[in-house]
């Protein structure tokens, strides 16, 4: 069974309070699914998530151009944007498939690029921003057991 859970941010800086408080859970090997429209705020989100696990957040910034980023925290954080890819073999093509799963944590934006994704365990987050505002609502998605325990924890933060 999937757990999932909803939270509201009124603004930039109450999103990434709220991965701060998600990255601080997280260990090598997690999986962060970054799901959201342009804009929504996913690259705040995982600057949060980097804070949380060791990262100066001002180092932190958007790779759609370069595919992905590798930061130096607890345990390395590789920040990977599949915006510019068009299917599995494009990410399997460039590498990225071994930032996945391994020895640090893997945050993920436009996950659906890659469809061996969905048969993971992992956690997605789905960002909604309403038109013309700052507020955020995040639905947190958990699939496994491992992630089911860190929706528990972040409902007691």
């Amino acid at each position: 069974m999937r757990r999932t859970m909803r939270v509201a941010s009124q603004s930039p800086a109450g999103t990434a309070e709220i991965g701060l408080k998600l990255g601080r859970l997280l260990r090598p090997g997690d999986v962060v699914c970054l799901v959201g429209p342009l804009g929504a705020g996913k690259t705040v989100f995982a600057r949060g998530i980097a804070s949380g696990l060791g990262v100066e957040p001002s180092a932190v910034s958007s790779p759609t151009f370069t595919l992905a980023r590798e930061y130096a925290g607890r345990v390395p954080v590789y920040h990977l944007d599949l915006y510019r890819l068009s299917g599995p073999e494009d990410v399997e093509d460039a590498g990225l498939h071994e930032y996945i799963g391994g020895d640090g944590v893997a945050l993920i934006e436009w996950p659906e690029v890659y469809d061996p994704l969905s048969g993971m365990d992992r956690l997605a987050v789905t960002i909604d921003a309403p038109a013309g505002d700052d507020r955020r609502h995040l639905e947190f998605a958990a699939y496994g057991a491992r992630y089911e325990k860190i929706l528990e924890e972040m409902d007691l933060c």
